[in-house]
């Protein structure tokens, strides 16, 4: 196990590696080969490359290092394209602060099957005006 793993149960360890095809021992040789991808695109400013961030997006794409490396670099033209939407996105934000004092999302107290957390987004309480 690696310290990209550390603080996951057996059972998610194991999960990890049956559904995403997750290996501790080429965890980092995976990480990586997204990293190296990333100078193939100069064009996009690439903020976060640390182990972390791409394990993200690995997982999101199980293991496919190539569907992963799209998806980050996804992820960055999008920051890049819209930069007022990103500059303020804080949670002390008076208008995020108001988002969540909505209701916008909530967290149900109950877990999943699965012992996950559950997010609901109460969309009708949303006053987007705000």
């Amino acid at each position: 196990m690696t310290h990209l793993q550390a603080g996951l149960s057996p059972e998610t360890l194991e999960k990890a590696k049956v559904e995403l095809k997750e290996n501790p021992d080429t965890l980092h040789q995976d990480i990586q080969e997204v990293r190296d991808m990333i100078i193939t695109r100069p064009d996009i400013g690439f903020l976060r490359t640390d182990d972390a961030f791409i394990l993200r997006f690995l997982r999101a794409r199980k293991f496919n290092h190539f569907e992963a490396f799209r998806l980050l670099a996804q992820y960055f033209e999008y920051r890049q394209q819209n930069l007022d939407m990103f500059k303020n996105l804080k949670a002390t934000d008076p208008g995020i602060k108001q988002a969540l004092k909505d209701g916008f999302p909530g967290v149900l107290s109950n877990l999943d099957r699965h012992g996950r957390k559950i997010l609901v987004l109460f969309a009708a309480n949303w006053d987007q005006s705000r």
